[in-house]
């Protein structure tokens, strides 16, 4: 299993990211750690603060009373999906893709309550774009042979109140063959 993470200094909201393995299909779920959002220095609140980040990295806060102290965006979180060019038992001219995301249990004071997902480079959504969720399932059209998918996405992060120091949400993004 691989892990990524991002953190900065002093009171932070990072995300660290578990990615499944490939499954024996051989679809390849890639999250790399400089494009998992850090929301930054955060000064405590005495309410549960959600920030949305965007699909662009924008960052706003929806609800509660924490401060970011940073006005800058983050990089969006981005999901690259990679199908052997040799491996044609993996049938990826053919077979759709089924996503999901997933919040993990991460025993921190901040969580991930809600997937949002932006455009998708590389093939389409079958049956159109996912609606936004707390845990989201969505299929994508073949992507061929050693095709490469994008997929960026934004998400919903609720900072528990009076976070203290750095905090770690987790989620799991897993792909396999419908």
């Amino acid at each position: 299993m691989m892990r990524c993470s991002r953190r900065l200094g002093g009171i932070a909201a990072s995300l660290s990211c578990l990615v499944a393995p490939p499954a024996a299909a051989e679809v390849t779920v890639t999250l790399p750690a400089p494009t998992t959002p850090a929301l930054g220095e955060i000064v405590a609140g005495t309410l549960p603060t959600v920030f949305r980040i965007g699909v662009d990295g924008s960052v706003t806060r929806i609800s509660g009373d924490a401060v970011r102290l940073s006005n800058a965006p983050v990089t969006p979180p981005t999901m690259r999906l990679t199908c052997g060019l040799l491996n044609l038992a993996s049938l990826c001219l053919v077979r759709n893709i089924r996503i999901t995301m997933a919040p993990q249990v991460s025993g921190t004071l901040a969580a991930v309550t809600m997937f949002r997902v932006g455009a998708v480079s590389g093939t389409t959504f079958s049956g159109g774009p996912p609606a936004a969720a707390s845990t989201m399932n969505f299929q994508l059209n073949p992507m061929g042979l050693g095709n490469v998918v994008v997929i960026q996405f934004g998400m919903d992060i609720t900072v528990a109140p009076g976070q203290r120091g750095a905090t770690v949400t987790r989620y799991s993004v897993t792909a396999d063959f419908v």
